[in-house]
């Protein structure tokens, strides 16, 4: 009779404890699927690719020296992220604000308005000091729940909805200061 091989995709148990071992294979497994939004999360954070990659290759560095301190295997993605917001967050403050402009000047019909207002926006966005940027970020662009958000940063639920009513009042009103420009 033959041996019946078992080809199941590993679990994510077992992909945390071959990258506690050290098996890097494992480790990246495990942080592929959300580098896209890592990086993306701490370009908002931070407003600047360079420092947005710096921060994430530091979550990286921290997330892998720090497994063994990971209590819940099932929990890697909150985990992980919990690693790229600290980290873009320490990079926004080391930084400051600092603007990159974007130098794109020819757009096809209807685009231009839109680039204005992105670019209004981004500026609006640019204003807000770097906590609230990251809770705006963890509630809309990666559309986070309100519980998740709360678990992400460690405080109430309550505070979390205050907070994020309070961010984007602030953020309204960056916006229409930047229109007034």
């Amino acid at each position: 009779m033959d041996a019946v091989l078992d080809i199941s995709p590993p679990t994510l148990a077992g992909l945390v404890a071959a990258a506690r071992k050290g098996d890097r294979d494992a480790f990246r497994t495990l942080v592929e699927p959300d580098l896209a939004a890592a990086l993306g999360t701490a370009r908002i954070v931070t407003r600047s690719d360079a420092d947005a990659s710096d921060a994430v290759q530091e979550a990286l560095l921290s997330a892998w020296r720090g497994l063994d301190g990971l209590r819940e295997p099932e929990a890697f993605r909150a985990w992980f992220r919990r690693h790229v917001v600290r980290a873009a967050l320490r990079a926004a403050n080391r930084r400051g604000r600092v603007v990159e402009l974007d130098l794109a000047t020819a757009a096809p019909d209807g685009a231009l308005d839109r680039a204005v207002e992105e670019r209004t926006l981004a500026r609006a966005f640019d204003r807000l000091d770097a906590r609230d940027r990251v809770l705006l970020t963890l509630h809309h662009f990666w559309d986070l729940p309100i519980a998740e958000t709360a678990a992400h940063l460690g405080i109430p639920e309550g505070t979390v909805k205050s907070r994020v009513h309070y961010a984007m009042d602030r953020l309204r009103a960056a916006f229409a200061a930047e229109e007034r420009r």
